[in-house]
């Protein structure tokens, strides 16, 4: 295996992004990627050599990049792959050798990526416990902007939203952050409307979170 010198991914991202990052990220879809890998890993200022892959804040997800031996060599390759292949598209920029690191942060178009990545990634987080509140989402985009309406839709659906009526969404759990990220994406934010209601009296609502709900009341 060639020998390259560490790279350190400097990061300057809003903590809340990091936040929905780590929570995209634990179901490790994206691993099965070596961009997306790469990304994350300069996302949250980690180190990418052979005996460090990553920072303390990446150790719930430690089964993709805490490995040793073989396997620890063959991730190690695996993102200097998508290292190579992002800085080839001028996803990231070097910035200085120091401490014996080559040291990179993202471009614009790596933030972009990087951004997408959560987007795409996003679910809203099971808590321990339910505090007994729904989250509701209502939203009255225009017709002129009816991909980006067809957007939200179908990301509401991913993340497991339930559809009331045709404009009204529903979930069980706190969901502001992840609502408020999705609207800046998609750039939809005047015209959705997320609100905290006490109680539930949709049966269909009900029924539909019911085996959800039941592994953490």
């Amino acid at each position: 295996m060639p020998k390259h010198t560490p790279i350190k991914f400097e990061t300057s991202f809003d903590p809340k992004l990091h936040k929905l990052l780590l929570q995209s990220i634990r179901e490790s879809k994206y691993a099965k990627n070596a961009l997306n890998a790469t990304l994350t890993l300069a996302a949250l200022g980690g180190i990418l050599s052979l005996g460090v892959l990553a920072p303390n804040a990446l150790s719930g997800i430690s089964k993709i990049f805490d490995l040793t031996g073989k396997e620890q060599r063959r991730r190690y390759n695996y993102l200097w792959r998508g290292f190579h292949e992002l800085r080839r598209s001028q996803s990231f920029e070097f910035i200085e050798e120091k401490g014996g690191y080559n040291v990179f942060r993202p471009t614009f178009l790596g933030k972009k990526k990087i951004k997408r990545l959560v987007f795409d990634e996003l679910q809203i987080q099971t808590p321990n416990k339910w505090n007994g509140k729904w989250s509701l989402v209502i939203f009255d985009i225009p017709k002129a902007l009816h991909k980006k309406r067809d957007s939200f839709r179908r990301k509401l659906k991913e993340m497991d939203f339930y559809q009331c009526q045709k404009s009204v969404w529903v979930h069980p759990f706190p969901c502001v952050e992840e609502i408020e990220f999705v609207k800046e994406m998609l750039g939809v934010g005047p015209f959705v409307k997320i609100f905290s209601i006490d109680k539930m009296t949709d049966g269909k609502v009900l029924y539909n979170f019911g085996n959800l709900l039941k592994k953490i009341v």
